[in-house]
């Protein structure tokens, strides 16, 4: 008898953990016995997809057409520094099965996506063929994209080199740029020294008077600054950093090649700042070589290739400007300014792909205004010297006046005592005859009318002997001047 009620307690105990067991899988929608009969409770959802109140089956049958619409829609990117690629939507799979077999019941649950590793690893080789790529780094990249894949949310990226730091390994010189110098100064050493080793950082932005304060190379002169940030802008456009900040000089520095300068002004608060786009550090080097200053970026290549070009260069040819200076020579030209030739520069830069060229981008257009010529001339004319034969011999006509009764008065004249002057002038009556006037070396004729006339001629004048000239003042008087222009008293 008590055997017999041990083997119907046994029973009933093993029955009991029996539907314990059944019902405690209930919590869990999807595993237990009546999935197909309990159902998903209020703010149950599967990634962005709303399951509730519905059980199992019907879950499962809208996963299936959410998952498929999820597909077509696809927009997952994979980022190896400027070349970003799609994943091909054949290579993922969202299980709706695997995602209801984990999924709770009043909760947001995550997406369970499967990523192919050889479809993976075919799209790398073909779009990353600069780069090289392990099993381990594939296996990587397909766990981290099936990671990000399980909110359901588009789009995705994954940037390759956060997760496969051995990248960093295929480092190389990247862009570089030269400024041909004899002998370097102590500023350029300086900055060459602070800039060397210098990284810059993802996602950063680099200010190049930000960087100087406080350092010992900010005793550096301006131009001196100008020199080394024109060499960083100059790689700078080898590569994709997107240029933030950059100015030019009202004259391009000696040395600088034209299109690439980036001036830094303190007074003028001018700057020259980039920013680094990428996921990855970028480093500066900086080396002196006996004739010229170099400047490389180093870091993971470029799939692009920037290659940089000078389009066009346009010159002016500069004016003239005349100042008059009383302290100038007679007939001198003192030059000022010898003056400097305008110019245009206009920048291009092509992107291009494979060897292919996929875009041309302009990049600057600098103008350099023409520096005028400066001369300074004298205030005084140069007078000319009259042979002494023609001194000697020199006469001038005089004026004539006629009166209203025709009588003419007829003066006779004397210069200074070297040559004498007369003349004999005829004049009109009221009954308007004309008449004529004779000089010993000129001849003038007059007319007059209504009782009145006049006389005019061509004067003669003695500039004198050595080094005494004549010339004209202010008032037209003849006046004594020296082989300069000067007066004489």
């Amino acid at each position: 008898m008590k055997l017999k009620q041990y083997k119907i307690s046994l029973v009933i105990s093993a029955l009991l953990l029996a539907i314990s067991a059944i019902f405690a899988q209930q919590a869990y929608a999807g595993d237990g016995f009546f999935s197909n009969f309990k159902k998903f409770s209020k703010h149950t959802y599967a990634g962005p997809f709303d399951i509730s109140k519905r059980n199992r089956k019907e879950a499962k049958e809208k996963l299936v057409n959410d998952f498929l619409e999820l597909e077509q829609t696809l927009s997952v990117q994979l980022i190896v520094q400027d070349l970003q690629i799609d994943i091909p939507a054949d290579i993922v799979h969202f299980d709706p099965d695997a995602t209801l077999n984990v999924a709770k019941s009043g909760v947001d649950n995550s997406l369970i996506a499967n990523v192919s590793r050889e479809g993976l690893r075919t799209v790398m080789k073909q779009n990353f063929h600069s780069l090289s790529f392990s099993e381990d780094d594939v296996e990587k990249i397909a766990a981290q994209l099936e990671v990000q894949l399980r909110s359901g949310i588009m789009p995705q990226q994954v940037y390759i080199a956060n997760f496969i730091p051995e990248l960093y390994e295929q480092k190389q010189v990247i862009a570089t740029a030269a400024y041909e110098v004899d002998e370097l100064e102590k500023g350029l050493r300086l900055l060459m020294d602070d800039l060397n080793g210098l990284d810059i950082q993802p996602n950063s932005t680099f200010s190049f008077r930000e960087f100087l304060d406080g350092k010992v190379s900010a005793s550096a002169t301006d131009v001196q600054m100008t020199i080394m940030a024109s060499l960083l802008y100059k790689s700078a456009l080898q590569t994709n950093w997107v240029i933030d900040e950059r100015n030019i000089s009202s004259e391009l520095p000696a040395g600088v090649e034209p299109g690439f300068e980036a001036a830094i002004n303190r007074k003028l608060d001018l700057d020259f700042q980039f920013t680094n786009p990428n996921q990855t550090v970028f480093t500066i080097r900086t080396a002196w070589t006996g004739a010229q200053l170099e400047l490389s970026i180093e870091g993971l290549p470029f799939v692009h290739r920037y290659d940089t070009e000078v389009e066009k260069i346009t010159t002016y040819d500069p004016k003239t400007v005349i100042r008059y200076s009383a302290f100038v020579n007679a007939g001198a030209i003192e030059v000022v300014d010898k003056g400097k030739k305008g110019m245009e520069v206009a920048v291009i830069r092509n992107i291009l792909l494979n060897g292919s060229l996929e875009e041309i981008e302009d990049v600057s257009i600098d103008f350099y205004a023409p520096r005028p010529i400066i001369e300074r001339h004298s205030l005084k004319k140069v007078v000319e010297k009259v042979p002494e034969s023609n001194v000697d011999s020199a006469s001038s006509n005089t004026d004539g006046n006629t009166s209203g009764n025709g009588s003419t008065d007829n003066p006779s004249t004397s210069s200074d005592g070297k040559g004498s002057t007369s003349s004999n002038g005829g004049g009109s009556g009221s009954d308007g005859s004309s008449g004529s006037g004779n000089t010993s070396s000129s001849s003038g004729n007059g007319t007059g009318s209504s009782g009145s006339g006049s006389g005019s001629s061509n004067t003669n004048v003695p500039t004198g002997k050595g080094d005494v000239n004549y010339d004209y003042d202010k008032g037209g008087n003849l006046i004594k001047v020296d082989k300069n222009g000067n007066p004489i008293d």
